[in-house]
Protein backbone atom coordinates (compact mmCIF):
# COMPACT_ATOMS: atom_id res chain seq x y z
CA UNK A 1 0.00 0.00 0.00
CA UNK A 2 1.42 3.08 -1.12
CA UNK A 3 1.17 6.43 1.58
CA UNK A 4 0.82 9.55 -0.36
CA UNK A 5 2.08 12.29 1.75
CA UNK A 6 -0.33 15.05 2.58
CA UNK A 7 2.52 17.56 0.64
CA UNK A 8 2.39 15.55 -2.24
CA UNK A 9 -1.63 15.92 -2.08
CA UNK A 10 -1.09 19.74 -1.76
CA UNK A 11 1.37 19.96 -4.81
CA UNK A 12 -0.99 18.15 -7.52
CA UNK A 13 -3.76 21.13 -7.72
CA UNK A 14 -1.33 23.55 -7.75
CA UNK A 15 0.38 21.26 -11.02
CA UNK A 16 -2.61 20.97 -12.75
CA UNK A 17 -3.54 24.42 -13.06
CA UNK A 18 0.08 25.11 -14.69
CA UNK A 19 -0.71 22.54 -17.24
CA UNK A 20 -4.14 24.24 -17.95
CA UNK A 21 -2.33 27.49 -18.55
CA UNK A 22 0.26 26.40 -20.78
CA UNK A 23 -2.41 24.28 -23.11
CA UNK A 24 -4.52 27.91 -22.86
CA UNK A 25 -1.95 29.83 -24.32
CA UNK A 26 -1.29 27.46 -26.83
CA UNK A 27 -4.79 27.73 -27.87
CA UNK A 28 -4.85 31.44 -28.37
CA UNK A 29 -1.24 31.44 -30.09
CA UNK A 30 -3.41 29.36 -32.61
CA UNK A 31 -6.50 30.86 -33.10
CA UNK A 32 -5.33 35.16 -32.22
CA UNK A 33 -5.27 36.13 -35.30
CA UNK A 34 -8.69 35.20 -36.68
CA UNK A 35 -10.12 36.34 -33.59
CA UNK A 36 -8.48 39.73 -34.15
CA UNK A 37 -9.33 39.58 -37.76
CA UNK A 38 -13.16 39.42 -37.07
CA UNK A 39 -13.31 41.79 -34.28
CA UNK A 40 -11.54 44.14 -36.37
CA UNK A 41 -14.14 45.24 -38.57
CA UNK A 42 -17.15 46.29 -35.97
CA UNK A 43 -14.14 48.30 -34.07
CA UNK A 44 -13.05 49.63 -37.58
CA UNK A 45 -16.91 50.93 -37.92
CA UNK A 46 -17.43 51.92 -34.47
CA UNK A 47 -14.57 54.16 -34.48
CA UNK A 48 -15.14 55.94 -37.58
CA UNK A 49 -19.05 56.54 -36.85
CA UNK A 50 -17.32 58.72 -33.55
CA UNK A 51 -14.83 60.48 -36.28
CA UNK A 52 -17.84 61.40 -38.40
CA UNK A 53 -19.93 61.97 -35.52
CA UNK A 54 -17.44 64.85 -34.24
CA UNK A 55 -17.47 66.52 -37.19
CA UNK A 56 -20.83 66.76 -37.73
CA UNK A 57 -21.64 68.49 -34.25
CA UNK A 58 -17.97 71.09 -35.01
CA UNK A 59 -20.36 72.04 -38.00
CA UNK A 60 -23.58 72.40 -36.18
CA UNK A 61 -22.07 74.49 -33.82
CA UNK A 62 -19.96 76.90 -36.31
CA UNK A 63 -23.27 77.45 -37.86
CA UNK A 64 -25.08 78.53 -35.40
CA UNK A 65 -22.64 80.41 -32.64
CA UNK A 66 -18.64 79.57 -32.59
CA UNK A 67 -18.74 81.40 -29.53
CA UNK A 68 -21.49 80.24 -27.47
CA UNK A 69 -19.89 77.12 -25.33
CA UNK A 70 -22.43 73.75 -24.89
CA UNK A 71 -23.79 72.86 -22.08
CA UNK A 72 -21.17 71.00 -19.58
CA UNK A 73 -17.89 71.72 -22.05
CA UNK A 74 -15.50 72.33 -20.07
CA UNK A 75 -12.70 74.91 -20.85
CA UNK A 76 -8.37 74.75 -20.73
CA UNK A 77 -8.02 75.81 -17.35
CA UNK A 78 -10.50 72.24 -16.63
CA UNK A 79 -13.41 74.73 -15.00
CA UNK A 80 -16.60 74.43 -16.73
CA UNK A 81 -17.72 77.34 -19.39
CA UNK A 82 -20.20 79.96 -18.50
CA UNK A 83 -22.97 80.58 -20.72
CA UNK A 84 -23.76 83.44 -22.63
CA UNK A 85 -25.15 86.48 -20.53
CA UNK A 86 -28.74 86.70 -22.06
CA UNK A 87 -30.07 90.11 -22.30
CA UNK A 88 -33.82 90.70 -21.07
CA UNK A 89 -36.63 91.38 -23.14
CA UNK A 90 -38.25 94.47 -20.91
CA UNK A 91 -40.90 95.59 -22.65
CA UNK A 92 -43.21 95.28 -26.23
CA UNK A 93 -45.12 98.17 -27.38
CA UNK A 94 -47.45 98.73 -30.00
CA UNK A 95 -48.93 101.92 -31.95
CA UNK A 96 -52.14 100.94 -34.92
CA UNK A 97 -54.23 102.65 -37.19
CA UNK A 98 -56.07 101.40 -39.85
CA UNK A 99 -52.78 101.00 -42.52
CA UNK A 100 -50.14 101.13 -39.94
CA UNK A 101 -48.06 99.62 -37.05
CA UNK A 102 -45.14 100.09 -35.28
CA UNK A 103 -43.66 97.51 -32.83
CA UNK A 104 -41.15 98.58 -30.17
CA UNK A 105 -38.73 95.90 -28.63
CA UNK A 106 -37.19 97.24 -25.66
CA UNK A 107 -34.03 95.46 -24.16
CA UNK A 108 -31.99 96.38 -21.22
CA UNK A 109 -28.66 96.21 -23.06
CA UNK A 110 -27.89 95.89 -27.37
CA UNK A 111 -28.33 92.75 -29.22
CA UNK A 112 -27.25 91.36 -32.11
CA UNK A 113 -30.78 91.00 -34.27
CA UNK A 114 -31.41 89.38 -37.76
CA UNK A 115 -35.12 89.49 -39.53
CA UNK A 116 -36.79 88.44 -42.32
CA UNK A 117 -40.05 89.18 -44.41
CA UNK A 118 -41.69 85.23 -45.63
CA UNK A 119 -43.37 85.22 -48.68
CA UNK A 120 -47.35 85.23 -48.91
CA UNK A 121 -49.18 81.73 -47.66
CA UNK A 122 -51.65 81.10 -49.90
CA UNK A 123 -53.61 78.99 -48.01
CA UNK A 124 -53.98 81.83 -46.02
CA UNK A 125 -54.90 84.79 -48.76
CA UNK A 126 -52.15 86.22 -48.62
CA UNK A 127 -51.11 86.18 -45.44
CA UNK A 128 -46.99 86.92 -44.68
CA UNK A 129 -45.52 86.61 -41.44
CA UNK A 130 -42.24 88.72 -40.52
CA UNK A 131 -39.61 87.73 -37.83
CA UNK A 132 -36.99 89.19 -36.16
CA UNK A 133 -34.25 87.20 -34.13
CA UNK A 134 -32.78 88.55 -30.86
CA UNK A 135 -29.73 86.63 -29.87
CA UNK A 136 -28.32 86.12 -26.59
CA UNK A 137 -31.58 87.09 -25.09
CA UNK A 138 -34.10 85.77 -22.83
CA UNK A 139 -38.17 87.48 -22.02
CA UNK A 140 -38.47 88.80 -18.48
CA UNK A 141 -41.20 87.49 -16.48
CA UNK A 142 -44.42 89.24 -17.31
CA UNK A 143 -43.68 90.46 -20.47
CA UNK A 144 -46.89 88.97 -22.75
CA UNK A 145 -46.43 86.57 -25.50
CA UNK A 146 -49.32 87.90 -27.45
CA UNK A 147 -50.43 90.65 -28.79
CA UNK A 148 -53.84 90.88 -31.10
CA UNK A 149 -53.28 94.75 -33.36
CA UNK A 150 -56.20 96.27 -34.62
CA UNK A 151 -55.87 97.37 -38.16
CA UNK A 152 -55.62 96.44 -41.70
CA UNK A 153 -51.90 95.66 -42.00
CA UNK A 154 -50.36 94.09 -38.61
CA UNK A 155 -53.18 91.55 -37.17
CA UNK A 156 -51.30 89.75 -34.39
CA UNK A 157 -48.08 89.73 -32.55
CA UNK A 158 -46.08 86.99 -31.04
CA UNK A 159 -43.07 87.06 -28.91
CA UNK A 160 -41.67 83.59 -27.55
CA UNK A 161 -38.22 81.87 -27.23
CA UNK A 162 -37.41 80.11 -30.46
CA UNK A 163 -34.50 78.18 -29.27
CA UNK A 164 -31.98 78.31 -26.44
CA UNK A 165 -30.64 82.11 -25.94
CA UNK A 166 -32.50 83.51 -29.02
CA UNK A 167 -35.87 85.05 -28.50
CA UNK A 168 -38.11 85.61 -31.64
CA UNK A 169 -40.65 88.42 -32.83
CA UNK A 170 -43.32 87.36 -35.10
CA UNK A 171 -45.50 90.03 -36.68
CA UNK A 172 -48.29 88.59 -39.06
CA UNK A 173 -49.80 90.75 -41.90
CA UNK A 174 -51.36 91.40 -44.83
CA UNK A 175 -51.91 93.98 -47.21
CA UNK A 176 -48.35 95.24 -46.67
CA UNK A 177 -47.14 97.87 -48.73
CA UNK A 178 -43.50 98.58 -47.23
CA UNK A 179 -41.63 97.65 -43.91
CA UNK A 180 -38.85 98.90 -42.51
CA UNK A 181 -36.45 97.45 -39.16
CA UNK A 182 -34.22 99.44 -37.01
CA UNK A 183 -32.51 100.14 -33.67
CA UNK A 184 -33.06 103.25 -31.62
CA UNK A 185 -31.03 103.43 -28.13
CA UNK A 186 -31.49 104.90 -24.32
CA UNK A 187 -32.92 102.30 -24.00
CA UNK A 188 -31.80 99.95 -26.27
CA UNK A 189 -35.10 98.90 -28.66
CA UNK A 190 -35.75 97.02 -31.67
CA UNK A 191 -38.65 99.36 -33.98
CA UNK A 192 -40.60 97.12 -36.73
CA UNK A 193 -43.15 99.58 -38.92
CA UNK A 194 -45.32 97.97 -41.39
CA UNK A 195 -47.59 99.78 -43.79
CA UNK A 196 -49.99 99.05 -46.01
CA UNK A 197 -53.11 99.83 -47.94
CA UNK A 198 -56.57 99.42 -46.23
CA UNK A 199 -59.37 97.83 -47.88
CA UNK A 200 -61.30 100.75 -49.03
CA UNK A 201 -57.74 102.52 -50.88
CA UNK A 202 -57.58 98.87 -52.76
CA UNK A 203 -60.92 98.69 -54.03
CA UNK A 204 -59.98 102.51 -55.29
CA UNK A 205 -57.09 101.51 -56.70
CA UNK A 206 -58.48 98.61 -58.34
CA UNK A 207 -61.33 100.64 -59.75
CA UNK A 208 -58.99 103.44 -61.07
CA UNK A 209 -57.02 101.02 -63.20
CA UNK A 210 -60.37 99.22 -64.20
CA UNK A 211 -61.59 102.72 -65.42
CA UNK A 212 -58.07 103.30 -66.82
CA UNK A 213 -58.21 100.00 -69.19
CA UNK A 214 -61.36 100.47 -70.20
CA UNK A 215 -60.65 104.43 -71.20
CA UNK A 216 -57.54 103.23 -73.36
CA UNK A 217 -59.61 100.47 -75.23
CA UNK A 218 -62.23 103.55 -76.00
CA UNK A 219 -59.34 105.37 -77.05
CA UNK A 220 -57.59 103.23 -79.71
CA UNK A 221 -57.55 104.87 -83.02
CA UNK A 222 -60.24 103.53 -85.17
CA UNK A 223 -58.75 101.74 -88.90
CA UNK A 224 -58.92 103.98 -92.20
CA UNK A 225 -61.03 102.67 -95.16
CA UNK A 226 -59.16 101.42 -97.75
CA UNK A 227 -59.22 102.74 -101.47
CA UNK A 228 -60.18 106.43 -102.62
CA UNK A 229 -60.56 107.79 -99.11
CA UNK A 230 -57.22 107.45 -97.72
CA UNK A 231 -55.83 108.73 -101.30
CA UNK A 232 -57.78 111.83 -100.71
CA UNK A 233 -57.03 112.16 -97.17
CA UNK A 234 -52.98 112.33 -97.06
CA UNK A 235 -52.36 115.38 -98.54
CA UNK A 236 -54.73 117.13 -95.93
CA UNK A 237 -52.84 114.84 -92.55
CA UNK A 238 -49.30 115.36 -94.31
CA UNK A 239 -51.03 119.73 -93.84
CA UNK A 240 -51.84 119.39 -90.76
CA UNK A 241 -48.59 117.70 -89.76
CA UNK A 242 -46.51 120.21 -91.26
CA UNK A 243 -48.47 123.04 -89.82
CA UNK A 244 -47.44 124.12 -86.40
CA UNK A 245 -49.30 123.27 -82.95
CA UNK A 246 -51.08 125.15 -81.13
CA UNK A 247 -51.76 125.02 -77.90
CA UNK A 248 -55.00 124.94 -76.41
CA UNK A 249 -55.53 127.52 -73.11
CA UNK A 250 -55.74 125.58 -69.80
CA UNK A 251 -59.12 127.04 -68.60
CA UNK A 252 -59.37 127.16 -64.79
CA UNK A 253 -62.95 125.28 -65.42
CA UNK A 254 -64.79 123.52 -62.64
CA UNK A 255 -63.87 120.12 -63.72
CA UNK A 256 -59.99 120.88 -63.99
CA UNK A 257 -60.20 122.15 -60.43
CA UNK A 258 -62.29 119.21 -59.05
CA UNK A 259 -59.63 117.03 -61.01
CA UNK A 260 -56.81 119.11 -59.41
CA UNK A 261 -58.39 118.96 -55.93
CA UNK A 262 -58.86 114.80 -56.30
CA UNK A 263 -55.35 114.83 -57.43
CA UNK A 264 -53.81 116.61 -54.62
CA UNK A 265 -55.64 114.60 -52.20
CA UNK A 266 -55.12 111.16 -53.93
CA UNK A 267 -51.30 112.20 -53.23
CA UNK A 268 -51.00 113.25 -49.82
CA UNK A 269 -51.28 116.66 -50.32
CA UNK A 270 -53.71 118.02 -48.42
CA UNK A 271 -53.04 119.38 -44.82
CA UNK A 272 -56.43 119.01 -42.30
CA UNK A 273 -54.54 117.68 -39.80
CA UNK A 274 -52.11 118.51 -37.41
CA UNK A 275 -50.23 116.67 -34.90
CA UNK A 276 -48.35 118.63 -32.09
CA UNK A 277 -45.70 117.24 -30.41
CA UNK A 278 -44.43 119.20 -26.99
CA UNK A 279 -41.35 117.46 -26.08
CA UNK A 280 -40.29 115.81 -23.21
CA UNK A 281 -42.05 115.24 -20.38
CA UNK A 282 -43.05 112.82 -16.92
CA UNK A 283 -39.75 111.43 -15.98
CA UNK A 284 -38.06 113.11 -18.90
CA UNK A 285 -37.55 116.84 -17.92
CA UNK A 286 -35.65 117.96 -20.66
CA UNK A 287 -32.91 120.91 -19.91
CA UNK A 288 -33.16 122.59 -16.91
CA UNK A 289 -32.74 126.49 -17.72
CA UNK A 290 -31.98 129.55 -15.90
CA UNK A 291 -34.26 130.39 -12.57
CA UNK A 292 -35.42 127.21 -12.45
CA UNK A 293 -36.73 126.66 -16.15
CA UNK A 294 -38.04 123.38 -17.02
CA UNK A 295 -37.72 122.78 -20.80
CA UNK A 296 -41.21 119.97 -20.19
CA UNK A 297 -42.91 122.76 -18.92
CA UNK A 298 -42.11 125.30 -21.75
CA UNK A 299 -43.03 123.10 -24.55
CA UNK A 300 -46.17 121.98 -23.09
CA UNK A 301 -47.12 125.36 -22.79
CA UNK A 302 -46.23 126.28 -26.47
CA UNK A 303 -47.82 123.57 -27.91
CA UNK A 304 -51.53 124.01 -26.07
CA UNK A 305 -51.43 127.48 -27.43
CA UNK A 306 -50.07 126.14 -30.92
CA UNK A 307 -52.99 124.14 -30.88
CA UNK A 308 -55.82 126.61 -30.29
CA UNK A 309 -55.01 128.80 -32.09
CA UNK A 310 -54.61 125.65 -35.07
CA UNK A 311 -58.59 125.21 -34.36
CA UNK A 312 -59.40 129.22 -35.08
CA UNK A 313 -58.06 128.34 -38.04
CA UNK A 314 -59.98 125.42 -39.37
CA UNK A 315 -57.45 122.32 -38.59
CA UNK A 316 -57.95 119.67 -37.08
CA UNK A 317 -55.31 119.02 -33.81
CA UNK A 318 -54.06 115.71 -32.14
CA UNK A 319 -51.48 115.75 -29.16
CA UNK A 320 -48.99 113.59 -28.42
CA UNK A 321 -49.36 114.64 -24.76
CA UNK A 322 -51.30 117.69 -22.88
CA UNK A 323 -50.41 116.49 -19.62
CA UNK A 324 -47.24 116.14 -18.00
CA UNK A 325 -46.47 112.60 -19.01
CA UNK A 326 -43.80 110.28 -19.88
CA UNK A 327 -43.83 109.48 -23.97
CA UNK A 328 -41.50 107.18 -26.39
CA UNK A 329 -39.56 109.24 -29.07
CA UNK A 330 -40.79 106.46 -31.50
CA UNK A 331 -44.31 106.51 -29.86
CA UNK A 332 -44.56 110.27 -30.62
CA UNK A 333 -44.81 109.76 -34.48
CA UNK A 334 -46.27 106.18 -34.46
CA UNK A 335 -49.53 108.18 -32.90
CA UNK A 336 -48.92 111.19 -35.60
CA UNK A 337 -49.06 107.94 -38.53
CA UNK A 338 -51.63 106.17 -36.75
CA UNK A 339 -53.62 108.68 -36.79
CA UNK A 340 -53.02 109.65 -40.03
CA UNK A 341 -52.13 113.16 -39.39
CA UNK A 342 -50.68 115.57 -42.51
CA UNK A 343 -48.38 117.53 -40.97
CA UNK A 344 -46.10 116.94 -37.49
CA UNK A 345 -44.40 119.60 -34.98
CA UNK A 346 -42.53 118.81 -32.36
CA UNK A 347 -41.65 122.07 -29.89
CA UNK A 348 -38.07 121.66 -27.64
CA UNK A 349 -36.10 124.26 -26.25
CA UNK A 350 -32.40 124.71 -26.69
CA UNK A 351 -29.59 124.32 -24.54
CA UNK A 352 -25.57 124.83 -24.61
CA UNK A 353 -22.94 124.85 -21.46
CA UNK A 354 -22.50 128.29 -22.86
CA UNK A 355 -24.97 130.85 -21.57
CA UNK A 356 -24.44 133.13 -24.22
CA UNK A 357 -25.83 130.81 -27.07
CA UNK A 358 -28.99 131.93 -28.47
CA UNK A 359 -31.39 131.69 -31.05
CA UNK A 360 -34.09 129.94 -32.78
CA UNK A 361 -33.54 127.30 -34.98
CA UNK A 362 -35.66 124.91 -37.31
CA UNK A 363 -35.13 121.12 -38.35
CA UNK A 364 -35.99 118.63 -40.63
CA UNK A 365 -35.22 114.78 -40.45
CA UNK A 366 -31.88 114.14 -42.85
CA UNK A 367 -27.89 113.25 -42.27
CA UNK A 368 -26.22 115.71 -39.56
CA UNK A 369 -23.53 117.97 -41.33
CA UNK A 370 -22.12 120.03 -39.11
CA UNK A 371 -21.01 119.70 -35.57
CA UNK A 372 -24.01 121.93 -33.98
CA UNK A 373 -26.55 119.81 -35.58
CA UNK A 374 -24.82 116.80 -33.93
CA UNK A 375 -24.63 117.80 -30.69
CA UNK A 376 -28.74 119.23 -30.94
CA UNK A 377 -29.88 115.87 -32.21
CA UNK A 378 -27.61 113.90 -30.03
CA UNK A 379 -29.51 115.84 -26.54
CA UNK A 380 -32.79 115.23 -28.19
CA UNK A 381 -32.47 111.59 -28.73
CA UNK A 382 -30.77 110.85 -25.12
CA UNK A 383 -27.45 109.40 -26.90
CA UNK A 384 -23.54 110.59 -27.08
CA UNK A 385 -22.77 112.04 -30.10
CA UNK A 386 -20.60 109.44 -31.49
CA UNK A 387 -23.39 107.61 -31.51
CA UNK A 388 -24.51 109.91 -34.03
CA UNK A 389 -22.81 108.57 -36.67
CA UNK A 390 -24.38 105.30 -36.06
CA UNK A 391 -27.62 106.74 -36.46
CA UNK A 392 -26.51 108.17 -39.69
CA UNK A 393 -25.96 104.71 -41.11
CA UNK A 394 -30.19 103.16 -40.03
CA UNK A 395 -31.19 107.22 -41.69
CA UNK A 396 -29.34 106.45 -44.91
CA UNK A 397 -31.04 103.32 -45.26
CA UNK A 398 -34.80 104.90 -44.20
CA UNK A 399 -34.39 108.36 -45.94
CA UNK A 400 -35.88 106.78 -49.53
CA UNK A 401 -39.22 106.28 -47.38
CA UNK A 402 -39.28 109.96 -45.95
CA UNK A 403 -41.44 113.26 -47.40
CA UNK A 404 -37.58 114.87 -47.30
CA UNK A 405 -38.35 117.69 -49.33
CA UNK A 406 -41.59 118.20 -48.11
CA UNK A 407 -40.36 118.32 -44.35
CA UNK A 408 -37.52 121.09 -45.16
CA UNK A 409 -40.30 123.24 -47.34
CA UNK A 410 -42.16 122.74 -44.31
CA UNK A 411 -39.26 123.59 -42.07
CA UNK A 412 -38.74 126.97 -44.19
CA UNK A 413 -42.67 128.31 -43.89
CA UNK A 414 -42.74 127.50 -40.07
CA UNK A 415 -38.97 128.98 -39.01
CA UNK A 416 -40.00 132.63 -41.54
CA UNK A 417 -43.18 133.23 -39.50
CA UNK A 418 -41.89 132.24 -36.17
CA UNK A 419 -38.71 134.38 -36.18
CA UNK A 420 -40.67 136.89 -36.96
CA UNK A 421 -43.50 136.50 -34.39
CA UNK A 422 -40.15 136.50 -31.97
CA UNK A 423 -37.99 139.30 -33.05
CA UNK A 424 -41.57 141.40 -32.12
CA UNK A 425 -40.92 140.07 -28.43
CA UNK A 426 -37.45 140.41 -28.31
CA UNK A 427 -34.24 140.37 -30.30
CA UNK A 428 -34.54 136.93 -31.52
CA UNK A 429 -31.31 135.47 -33.24
CA UNK A 430 -31.56 133.58 -36.35
CA UNK A 431 -29.85 130.18 -36.18
CA UNK A 432 -31.49 129.24 -39.38
CA UNK A 433 -32.91 125.94 -40.90
CA UNK A 434 -31.05 122.87 -40.53
CA UNK A 435 -31.32 118.84 -40.97
CA UNK A 436 -30.51 116.29 -38.54
CA UNK A 437 -31.16 112.75 -37.48
CA UNK A 438 -34.27 113.18 -34.43
CA UNK A 439 -35.17 110.01 -33.29
CA UNK A 440 -38.87 112.02 -33.09
CA UNK A 441 -38.90 112.76 -36.60
CA UNK A 442 -37.74 109.20 -37.70
CA UNK A 443 -40.21 106.77 -39.74
CA UNK A 444 -42.75 109.77 -39.93
CA UNK A 445 -44.80 109.36 -42.99
CA UNK A 446 -45.82 112.88 -43.28
CA UNK A 447 -43.57 116.37 -43.27
CA UNK A 448 -42.21 116.61 -39.77
CA UNK A 449 -40.04 119.66 -37.68
CA UNK A 450 -38.80 119.64 -34.84
CA UNK A 451 -38.76 123.38 -33.38
CA UNK A 452 -36.50 125.15 -31.11
CA UNK A 453 -37.86 127.96 -29.99
CA UNK A 454 -34.53 129.26 -28.05
CA UNK A 455 -32.08 128.71 -25.42
CA UNK A 456 -33.13 127.98 -21.78
CA UNK A 457 -29.89 127.99 -20.76
CA UNK A 458 -29.45 131.97 -22.05
CA UNK A 459 -31.21 134.01 -18.80
CA UNK A 460 -32.08 136.55 -21.34
CA UNK A 461 -34.25 133.95 -23.28
CA UNK A 462 -35.38 132.53 -20.18
CA UNK A 463 -37.26 135.27 -19.40
CA UNK A 464 -38.63 135.64 -22.48
CA UNK A 465 -39.81 131.88 -22.21
CA UNK A 466 -41.40 132.30 -18.57
CA UNK A 467 -43.17 135.36 -20.52
CA UNK A 468 -46.91 134.75 -21.86
CA UNK A 469 -47.16 136.78 -24.47
CA UNK A 470 -43.83 136.23 -25.77
CA UNK A 471 -44.95 132.59 -25.77
CA UNK A 472 -48.21 133.59 -27.29
CA UNK A 473 -46.54 135.12 -30.08
CA UNK A 474 -43.94 131.89 -31.06
CA UNK A 475 -47.23 129.97 -31.13
CA UNK A 476 -48.95 132.20 -33.62
CA UNK A 477 -45.66 132.26 -35.61
CA UNK A 478 -45.75 128.61 -35.68
CA UNK A 479 -49.53 128.61 -36.65
CA UNK A 480 -48.73 131.06 -39.76
CA UNK A 481 -46.39 128.86 -40.95
CA UNK A 482 -48.67 125.94 -41.25
CA UNK A 483 -51.53 127.90 -42.92
CA UNK A 484 -48.48 129.25 -44.86
CA UNK A 485 -47.41 125.83 -45.70
CA UNK A 486 -51.00 124.53 -46.66
CA UNK A 487 -51.59 127.08 -48.80
CA UNK A 488 -48.56 126.36 -50.89
CA UNK A 489 -48.93 123.01 -51.41
CA UNK A 490 -52.76 123.66 -52.29
CA UNK A 491 -52.91 126.26 -54.49
CA UNK A 492 -53.47 123.66 -57.43
CA UNK A 493 -56.53 122.83 -55.98
CA UNK A 494 -57.86 125.82 -57.18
Amino acid sequence: MRVIRPAALAARPLLLALFLAALGLCLCAGLGSGSALAASAPDAAKASGQAKSAKSAKADTSTTSAKTPKDGQVGKAGKEAKPAKLTPVTDVQIWSGKDYSRIAVVLAGEVQHHWQLLPPEASKDGLRRLYVDLDDTRIKPGVPGRFDVRGDVARKVRLAPYKPGVTRLVVEVENLKNQQVFVLENPYRIIVDVQGQSAKARAAEDKADKDKAASGKSAEPQAQPKGKGKTQAAPEAAAQEAAPAETAPLLATPGRKKMARQLVEQLGLTVRRVMVDAGHGGKDPGAHGAGGLVEKDVNLRIARLLGEKLEKMGFEVLYTRTQDKFVSLEGRTAMANARKADLFVSVHCNAHGDPGSSGLETYSLNLASTPDEVRVAARENSVDPRRISDMQKILDELMHASKLTESRDFARAAHASALNQAKRGGSARDRGVHEAPFYVLLGAKMPAILVEVGYITNPAEAAHLRNEKYLDGLAQGLAEGVRAYKQKIERFGG
